[in-house]
Parts: structure tokens; sequence; C-alpha cells
């Protein structure tokens, strides 16, 4: 299992449906995952993968409080930000025992903070995109 952003699931079900429309039959999740690792592992692209997912978790922080000459001062254990969106879905799917240990490993390689995070931008990357999607 994991988390992945509602946009990555939404695209994940309907790459599954093109592929059940060409070919007669749908991948199973855990053959789409694999598909999805050995395309990002092929185009070399794990740290550009990382780099976007850490943009994506960064919360957007805006100088919309108007206090220019700091008048009000800061204000202790006020949390600066939201943190993380729960945008997130839960994706199943049944790796191998193998293929659960590569994942992880290149997850951990190329420090991604979890499994999650690691196959959300794989899957985000290999899965055709929005502006497509729009196009059936």
């Amino acid at each position: 299992m994991a988390m992945v952003t509602d946009d990555v699931r939404q695209r994940f079900e309907d790459y599954q449906s093109a592929q059940r429309q060409q070919h007669g039959n749908e991948p199973t999740n855990a053959v789409v995952v694999r598909r999805a690792f050995t395309s990002a592992r092929r185009d070399g692209c794990f740290g550009q993968l990382l780099q976007k997912e850490r943009r994506r978790q960064q919360p957007v922080v805006l100088d919309e409080d108007g206090d220019d000459d700091n008048l009000f001062g800061d204000v202790a254990n006020r949390r600066p930000a939201r943190g993380r969106t729960k945008g997130r879905v839960q994706l199943s799917f049944r790796p191998s025992r193998r293929e659960l240990a590569v994942y992880d490993a290149w997850a951990e390689a190329y420090r991604f903070d979890n499994r999650s995070d690691f196959l959300n931008a794989v899957l985000d990357h290999f899965l055709p995109g929005s502006s497509q999607r729009r196009g059936r």
C-alpha cells in the first residue's frame, strides 16, 4: 500500500482504463507501479523526482499579514505553516517481497522520506498528465 495524491490516483485509474480499451485487459496495480518504476529508472530521473516531490510538499509562504513595521511582533509558539495537505488517498497493490525491497532501497538511496512519497513521485512521472486526460 502507498498513499498518493488525488491527482495521481485519478491518472492511475485513467491509465488502467486506457490499457483495458487498447488491449482488452487492464494491468494490475502492482504491474502499473512496476512499469512506472522501470520507466523512471530508465530515464535516470530519481534525483529530479525527489526535488519535485520536496517542492510539492513545501507550504506556500506568503507575507500576507501586512505588518511591515512589525507592530505586532512575532507570536511565540504560533505554527508558521499548515504543513502537508491531506490530499492523499490509498493505493493498494500487491508487490512481491523483492519488489518491495527494491522500492524501499531506491527510496532510501535517493533520500525520499518514505515509500509513499517515492512511489507518488514515480507514478506522477510515468502516468499521462491531466491535459491528456481532458482530451479523451
